[in-house]
């Protein structure tokens, strides 16, 4: 960007500069606007996933209650001959 102040100087004198070094904050605040739509992007993605993961969780839990066999089911201790 000093390339452009340069040029920018060197035609017009301190307008030129004070024009280029705007034009590098309005760069760099689009920038900064890219960056944060990207994070706010990533954020809603990952929330989003992480609300998933709890419904998940949240039906796997509901399905694992725990409750006593039926009599017929449980394993029969038999006494060993010696």
């Amino acid at each position: 960007m000093l390339w452009i102040g340069a040029i920018f100087g060197a035609l017009f004198g301190w307008i030129g500069i004070l024009v280029a070094a705007l034009f590098w904050a309005t760069l760099a605040i689009f920038k900064l606007i890219w960056a944060v739509i990207v994070f706010g992007f990533q954020l809603l993605l990952w929330t989003g996933a992480f609300i998933l993961k709890l419904f998940e969780y949240a039906a796997n839990r509901s399905k694992r209650i725990s409750t006593r066999a039926p009599a017929g089911l449980t394993p029969k201790r038999t006494r060993r001959k010696r």
